[in-house]
């Protein structure tokens, strides 16, 4: 089974921070305060967040409609 980077160090209970911020219809992907994607284009945003994040379903959703919202989107785990 492959791990994403949401459940990395979910025994150790160290704090996890998700941060898409919206450019120019692109979006760069910060984990924890370092950028780890960057100019993804809207396209491949879920599989980016949900394959390589863990980041699926409602928790998609509920990124997309910050980012509508507001041109980013956080989350804090």
């Amino acid at each position: 089974m492959s791990k994403t980077h949401k459940d990395e160090h979910q025994q150790k209970g160290i704090l996890r921070k998700l941060e898409v911020k919206r450019g120019d219809d692109t979006y760069d992907v910060f984990w924890n305060g370092e950028r780890v994607r960057s100019r993804v284009q809207e396209r491949w945003l879920n599989q980016e967040l949900c394959v390589g994040f863990g980041f699926c379903g409602e928790e998609y959703d509920d990124i997309l409609r910050q980012l509508n919202d507001c041109g980013k989107a956080i989350v804090v785990l």
